[in-house]
C-alpha cells in the first residue's frame, strides 16, 4: 500500500483527437426546448462546445500539478488522491457525480493550515480504470478509511462530502466514529434511502420540500438509468459531445441560476473525457444500490459523531432540519443564501468558511 507520486500529463495525441471529434459533431436539432424542459439545450451546448474547442487543457494541467497527486492500490482498485500537507486537522474532502476531486480547486486555498486529502471515487477521474466490481458507497467508505488510517497514518480526521461523497462520509462516520472527529455535509441523506416523513418539514422549509419533490418526479431519469444499466452510459465515451450533453444538463439543472462557471464545466467535461470515466462513474450508482445498507450498530442518532450541515437553497435533494437533528449529532446547521448542488464550485468561499468554522471548533 505504498502510494506513488505522479504528475498529470495527457498525451498531445489525446488532446488532438478530442478537438477533432468536437469539430466533427453531428447536431440533432432542438425543437421548442429553450427552457431545457426536454433536456440539454442545443444552442447552449453548441456554445459550450465552441469554448471547449478553444479550451487550454495544458493550463488546467498546470493548475492540477501545482498540487501533489498520488495513486495507491486499495482492495485491488487504484485510488487517486490529491494531498496538501498542513499542521492542522486532516480533512477528507469527498465529491460525487458528475464531479471529480477538482471541484475543490477554489476551496483548497481557503483551507490553509488543514491537512487535505481529496480523492476521486473509484472509477472517477484518475481513480481509473475500474478494476473491481461491487464498489459502491459502503465499500468505498472502507477504502477511504484505509487510505486515511493505513496509508496516511491518521488516527483522527474530519470528513466533508456532497452527493455520493456525503453518503461515503456518513458511512465512514457511522462505522468508524472513534476515528472521525466530525462530519460535515451539504447533501445529508439517509444511508438506507428511506423516505423522509412529511411532517418533519416546517412551513419555512416548504420551498425546499417542493424542490426535492419536483426532482424526484422529473429529475431522476439519469439516476434510474445509471443505477440499472450503467454500461449503456459507457458508450457515450465514443463522443465528447454526447458525454458532455449528459453531464452538462446536470451541471445546469443542479446549480443555482446556472451558477456553474463555464471554465469549471470545461474542466469537468475534459477530466471525464480524457480519463474515459463516463461509464465507470455511472457504475457507482448500480453498485451502491445492489447491496442494501445495514446498520453497523443500533442507536440514535445513526451518525453519532459531531455533524455540521450546510443547506444550500438550490440543492436538488434536501431534507428537513428536524430530520438532521434525529439522524446526526447535529452541532452546526447553516442555511446558505445562495448555491446549489455543487457548492465547492458555485460558492467555494461560503463553503470553506463553514468548514473552517465547524472543524476549527472541533480541533
Amino acid at each position: 500500500m505504498q502510494p506513488e507520486r505522479f504528475e498529470i500529463a495527457i498525451a498531445q495525441t489525446e488532446l488532438d483527437e478530442l478537438r477533432s471529434r468536437l469539430e466533427r459533431t453531428r447536431w440533432p436539432g432542438d425543437l421548442a426546448n429553450d427552457s431545457w424542459e426536454y433536456g440539454t439545450n442545443e444552442a447552449a451546448l453548441r456554445a459550450l462546445v465552441e469554448a471547449w474547442r478553444a479550451y487550454d487543457w495544458r493550463a488546467t494541467e498546470g493548475r492540477l500539478n501545482a498540487y501533489a497527486h498520488h495513486r495507491v492500490e486499495l482492495g485491488g482498485q487504484e485510488i487517486h488522491y490529491l494531498h496538501v500537507d498542513g499542521d492542522g486537522l486532516p480533512l477528507l474532502l469527498l465529491s460525487g457525480w458528475p464531479s471529480t476531486h477538482w471541484d475543490f480547486e477554489h476551496v483548497l486555498p481557503a483551507l490553509d493550515g488543514f491537512q487535505l486529502v481529496v480523492p476521486d471515487l473509484p472509477g472517477y477521474g484518475f481513480s481509473s480504470p475500474l478494476r473491481v466490481a461491487g464498489l459502491g458507497y459502503m465499500q468505498t467508505a472502507e477504502l477511504f478509511h484505509e487510505l486515511m488510517t493505513g496509508v496516511l497514518g491518521q488516527t483522527r480526521y474530519g470528513v466533508y462530502g456532497f452527493d455520493w461523497g456525503a453518503l461515503v462520509g456518513e458511512q465512514i462516520a457511522h462505522v468508524h466514529p472513534e476515528h472521525v472527529v466530525g462530519l460535515h455535509v451539504s447533501m445529508p441523506f439517509p444511508l438506507d434511502f428511506a423516505p423522509i416523513a412529511r411532517e418533519l418539514w416546517t412551513e419555512e422549509e416548504a420551498p425546499f420540500a417542493a424542490r426535492t419533490a419536483d426532482w424526484v418526479q422529473t429529475g431522476m431519469g439519469y439516476f434510474n438509468l445509471q443505477a440499472t444499466r450503467p454500461q449503456t452510459i459507457a458508450y457515450l465515451s465514443d463522443s465528447p459531445v454526447a458525454a458532455g450533453a449528459w453531464i452538462y444538463e446536470k451541471l445546469h439543472a443542479f446549480s443555482d441560476d446556472d451558477g456553474y462557471p463555464r471554465h469549471k464545466a470545461l474542466d469537468t467535461l475534459s477530466l471525464y473525457w480524457l480519463t474515459s470515466t463516463i461509464g465507470s462513474s455511472a457504475r457507482f450508482y448500480a453498485e451502491s444500490l445492489r447491496a442494501p445498507w445495514r446498520p453497523a450498530r443500533e442507536g440514535d442518532p445513526v451518525v453519532a459523531v459531531p455533524t455540521g450541515v450546510a443547506a444550500f437553497p438550490k440543492e436538488n435533494t434536501q431534507v428537513p432540519r428536524a430530520w438532521c437533528e434525529r439522524y446526526f449529532d447535529l452541532r452546526r446547521y447553516t442555511r446558505m443564501e445562495r448555491g446549489g448542488h455543487f457548492a465547492a464550485v458555485e460558492q467555494p468561499a461560503a463553503l470553506a468558511a463553514d468548514l473552517r468554522a465547524f472543524f476549527g471548533a472541533l480541533a
